[in-house]
């Protein structure tokens, strides 16, 4: 006599050897069931209103994937569920094989969440060919069962319009290239450029702040602006249903998008020049602008330097940026409802953003130095006034007279150069004479 453990694991095996056997009959079993699409009863079937209804929750049926449809009625365990997508008065052929697979819903599942089906009806996935899309066309979808005798049963119909693959993702893009170009060309209206040169199609040029210099905060909200819009627009050229996006591309956009606001506001602050200032500016005819631009086109090292040196905060908040967006690419634009980033990175880009602002608004540049030199120019223009209105008719009066006006020119002179750099005008040695008008 066997001891009892022995026993008990000769059982256990045979048990298990049991349910591999029966698991590869059913296997086999399924799959030797032949289509049943062809025939007169098929097509009896399919124009009766005693099948389950077919429910989808988008308006395009996307060609070339696998798609989930919902059957109102429960899931038979037992069936061999078919599909096949057909147009009008097109006769199907039971010798090509339209295989499906069938699921039970579950409590999880979008269709159940939505209230389209109850827990326990029958989920049915598709691989939709490719050959069967054309241009957005219609298509009759027949969802059906098969019996060991190749007769049909349980036949359901749907109208449903697929669209291509291929088509889709061109037009897409051709979507995206054209809001590109409003944006291009929206820039180089407003900057009086043209689009046949190069420059024009910069995105950092596009995205570069008031001072002409590339702006990493609006470069990113066009970054992702772009991104998500060209996924947006793939999604709903596929299903027909604009895609919902998650809280982390809300964040993401926001991040970016504050950024953004904040750095023109800073931006604003240090370049633009002080009225009195610009007023004074433009009574000489040095100036007519209330701004003050860099002559350099801006350039991918504006977006990770700072004072002329490279800035590690921006490298690494442009680094980040990548990394997501290539994340939120990969990650496929059926999860843009879906997608999430790790907290902590969304902290770095956060912080990173604080830095580049605060940088932004402690750091001088040439505007700030502009406006004090050129206060300083009207100071001296002031004392000469001063001194050649004054009474006295000395040669004392007369040595102060000529001194201001010595110190004048010499202060023009240097504020003339910083002006030059700084805007790209040249200053005509006539309009660097003090006046004596009324200040």
């Amino acid at each position: 006599m066997q001891p009892p453990a022995k026993e008990a694991g000769k059982e256990a095996g045979k048990e298990a050897g049991a349910k591999k056997a029966r698991v590869k009959d059913a296997t086999a079993a399924r799959t030797d069931v032949p289509d049943c699409a062809g025939g007169e009863f098929f097509q009896q079937l399919a124009n009766t209103a005693n099948s389950a209804a077919i429910i989808y929750n988008s308006n395009l049926v996307p060609a070339g994937s696998n798609v989930e449809f919902g059957l109102a009625s429960s899931l038979d365990p037992e069936a061999h569920y078919f599909a096949v997508f057909l147009a009008d008065k097109e006769v199907p052929r039971d010798e090509v094989r339209h295989g499906a697979r069938a699921r039970k819903a579950g409590e999880t599942d979008d269709f159940v969440v939505k209230r389209l089906l109850k827990t326990g009806d029958t989920i049915v996935s598709i691989d939709v060919p490719n050959d069967v899309a054309g241009w957005w066309t219609r298509r009759n979808l027949y969802i059906y069962q098969c019996d060991s005798t190749r007769r049909p049963r349980n036949v359901s119909y749907l109208p449903v319009y697929l669209s291509p693959y291929s088509a889709s993702i061109w037009l897409a893009l051709a979507i995206v290239v054209a809001a590109y170009f409003l944006s291009a060309k929206a820039f180089a209206r407003l900057n009086g450029s043209s689009l046949k040169d190069a420059k024009g199609w910069n995105p950092i040029r596009i995205t570069a702040s008031s001072d002409n210099r590339g702006s990493l905060s609006a470069f990113q909200v066009f970054f992702f602006t772009i991104l998500v819009f060209a996924m947006l627009a793939y999604v709903l050229l596929r299903t027909g249903v604009l895609s919902d996006l998650s809280t982390t591309i809300l964040q993401l956009l926001g991040i970016a998008g504050i950024g953004a606001a904040a750095a023109k506001g800073a931006d604003s602050s240090k370049t633009a020049l002080d009225p009195a200032n610009q007023a004074w500016l433009m009574n000489k005819g040095w100036f007519d602008k209330d701004t003050t631009r860099a002559t350099a086109d801006p350039s991918f090292y504006d977006l990770i330097s700072s004072d002329g040196g490279f800035d590690v905060y921006r490298f690494q908040s442009l680094i980040f940026t990548g990394a997501v967006g290539l994340a939120l690419f990969v990650g496929g634009v059926f999860q843009l409802a879906s997608f999430t980033v790790p907290q902590n990175i969304l902290g770095i880009l956060g912080l990173s953003q604080v830095v580049y602002i605060a940088g932004k608004l402690v750091t001088s540049n040439n505007a700030t130095q502009l406006n004090a030199v050129v206060t300083d120019l009207r100071n001296a223009e002031t004392a000469y006034r001063e001194a050649a209105h004054a009474t006295a008719d000395t040669q004392e009066a007369k040595d102060k007279v000529a001194r201001a006006k010595a110190a004048f020119l010499d202060k023009a002179g240097g504020a003339a150069k910083l002006f030059t750099d700084v805007t790209g005008r040249p200053v005509d040695d006539a309009k660097l004479q003090p006046t004596l008008g009324l200040t």
